[in-house]
């Protein structure tokens, strides 16, 4: 008797699982990598470990954010002014909502992205490589400004 009539076909048995972020394992989470070369580009399956070097970025983005809502405040104390028209709106009417949306954001949106990060944006665009651009980017505009900060290198220029 041939070895495909003695047994039925195989139907996948997996169970569709629910976001990573939806249980909580501990500190520890169970699956690392994928075990399937089909389950890599399947949008839906998420992996439930992070590396812990994702911590380390992500803390370092939300310090790179609150030294940027620090020099924005100090600098507009001292005659620059605010390109973002949303942050700019925030900072007429609260210092403090100001802060706290603008923290805020950049957390839920580290959150989202720490999460998906083992996904695909393209072919070899991953999520994880938009993480360490947001931490480039806001290096970048923490460098430039202390470059423009009255008494630095740079002659203050008013951000028009």
């Amino acid at each position: 008797m041939p070895l495909q009539q003695q047994y039925p076909p195989r139907t996948d048995r997996r169970r569709p699982q629910s976001h990573s972020l939806l249980h909580v394992h501990g500190m520890r989470g169970r699956r690392r990598r994928y075990r399937r070369r089909q389950d890599q580009v399947d949008t839906r399956l998420s992996l439930d470990w992070h590396p812990p070097h994702l911590l380390c970025l992500t803390l370092g983005i939300m310090l790179l954010c609150v030294a940027d809502a620090h020099n924005t405040l100090q600098l507009l104390q001292l005659g620059a002014k605010e390109m973002n028209s949303l942050m700019d709106y925030l900072i007429r009417r609260d210092i403090d909502l100001f802060v706290t949306v603008k923290l805020g954001v950049t957390a839920a949106c580290l959150v989202v992205l720490v999460g998906c990060q083992h996904l695909s944006l393209s072919k070899r665009l991953k999520i994880r490589h938009v993480i360490y651009s947001v931490f480039v980017l806001y290096a970048a505009l923490i460098s430039y400004e202390v470059a423009i900060w009255p008494g630095q290198g740079m002659a203050f220029l008013p951000l028009l």
